[in-house]
């Protein structure tokens, strides 16, 4: 149904680069914790799309008061964050899986594997860690379980379960492998790059944008009425999908190219800034002064 007093009936948010950052304490910055509490106040749900777990998302989701289902996985789970009720779920093909974990046995980078527990969140396996535990905490989840060989894991019994693979791949300092990947396993593999130092692949037809999609077939809300704000490129498919796209300002341009609107960086609360303009001020709501 559409309220039309207030601009939109849906906020989405990305975590990592674009609210969450390891510079500010409990990783939000407290402007941004007010804006979304207002915006929420103001009748307007926001909730969180991200390629993180559930099991992570749950605990931003509570520190951000997010009532909604959220986006997990990279658009592989979409699941309430209080609750873990699974609304949709979207595995690799156990043929695809297997094959994915036999390259990285051989040849491939640091990897990790996202498998089922069959409740919407997942074990974390890690072929091999080259840096400190807490780096990949952050960037993987915790906990991890190191497993060599990804291949006789997923052979014993989890073929079936396997949502997506994140591969390490430095931009700065390592030849781009995603048009690699997408060649050597075919369209059946969805790649994308998620981060610098990041590329993830997930089943055909599985990003932010599919995963959005099926909340708001859920929700029963028009993408037209959606305000969607991002930073890398596996937000493309969100912002792409949504009524109104927000980039932040360190995106790359090819974020930008798609948004509607580009907001500062995340040091300057720029998701913050989008959400005071585009949804608090037209409805007449001004933030307090500091």
């Amino acid at each position: 149904m559409v309220n039309t007093s207030r601009p939109f009936d849906l906020v989405v948010v990305d975590l990592d680069g674009t609210i969450l950052d390891k510079r500010f304490e409990n990783g939000f910055s407290d402007n941004v914790v007010d804006t979304i509490a207002r915006v929420q106040a103001a009748g307007v749900p926001v909730t969180i799309a991200t390629g993180r777990v559930l099991g992570y998302v749950r605990g931003a989701a509570q520190r951000l008061a997010i009532q909604l289902p959220v986006v997990t996985t990279q658009g592989a789970v979409v699941a309430h964050p209080r609750t873990g009720e699974v609304i949709f779920e979207a595995l690799l093909p156990g043929e695809l899986a297997l094959a994915v974990a036999q390259w990285v046995d051989q040849s491939g980078p640091v990897t990790a594997l996202y498998v089922s527990d069959g409740n919407g969140d997942v074990h974390v396996y890690q072929n091999r860690e080259e840096d400190d535990p807490d780096f990949y905490d952050h960037w993987l989840g915790a906990p991890r379980r190191l497993h060599a060989r990804f291949y006789d894991l997923l052979r014993n019994g989890h073929a079936h379960t396997a949502f997506k693979f994140i591969f390490f791949n430095p931009r700065s300092i390592e030849e781009e492998f995603s048009a690699f990947l997408s060649t050597t396993f075919g369209p059946a593999l969805h790649v994308t790059r998620t981060h610098d130092l990041l590329v993830e692949g997930t089943a055909a037809g599985i990003d932010k944008g599919e995963g959005l999609r099926q909340l708001l077939a859920h929700l029963q809300i028009d993408a037209g009425r959606v305000l969607v704000i991002g930073d890398n490129d596996n937000d493309i498919p969100m912002l792409q999908l949504a009524g109104f796209g927000v980039a932040m300002g360190q995106s790359t341009e090819a974020v930008k190219s798609v948004a509607n609107w580009v907001a500062p960086p995340i040091e300057e609360d720029g998701a913050a800034v989008a959400m005071q303009k585009f949804v608090l001020e037209p409805m007449g709501i001004t933030m307090s002064p500091e």
